[in-house]
């Protein structure tokens, strides 16, 4: 009896996980790469205070391309599409920057990363450098 009651409980447990990891294979590339830029925005203020340097976080529209100076670059899908106002134009070629300093501050910007009808606000603090992202309602 008690032998039957582990394997169901064995075989609850393994669905459970089946699904955790099934969803997270159907993720899409639009939202793999939010997670990254999210993640790549960070690292770039985590880079600043560690080295104690400025860091720049360049978008590159032109090569469709976003990188931490001195990072390997994340290519920005074809569906995806960034907006932003208060960056710093870097060339007429349409690349642009937000620049992390040493003390976590930043230059600050507004972002609009949109893809598949999703449109996520995200603002870096001039004073913090932190990032917050929002979803218009």
């Amino acid at each position: 009896m008690e032998l039957i009651v582990v394997m169901v409980i064995v075989g609850l447990m393994s669905s459970l996980v089946f699904v955790a990891v099934g969803s997270g294979i159907l993720r899409s590339e639009d939202s793999r790469f939010e997670a990254a830029f999210l993640r790549a925005l960070k690292h770039a203020r985590t880079t600043a205070i560690g080295r104690g340097q400025a860091v720049r976080f360049i978008i590159d529209a032109e090569n469709r391309h976003i990188v931490v100076e001195g990072d390997k670059p994340i290519s920005i899908p074809e569906t995806v599409q960034i907006e932003g106002s208060d960056v710093i134009t870097l060339s007429s070629g349409g690349a642009y920057a937000i620049i992390f300093f040493a003390d976590g501050s930043s230059t600050g910007a507004e972002l609009d990363l949109k893809y598949n009808n999703t449109i996520r606000q995200i603002r870096i603090n001039k004073l913090f450098g932190t990032v917050e992202v929002e979803t218009p309602t």
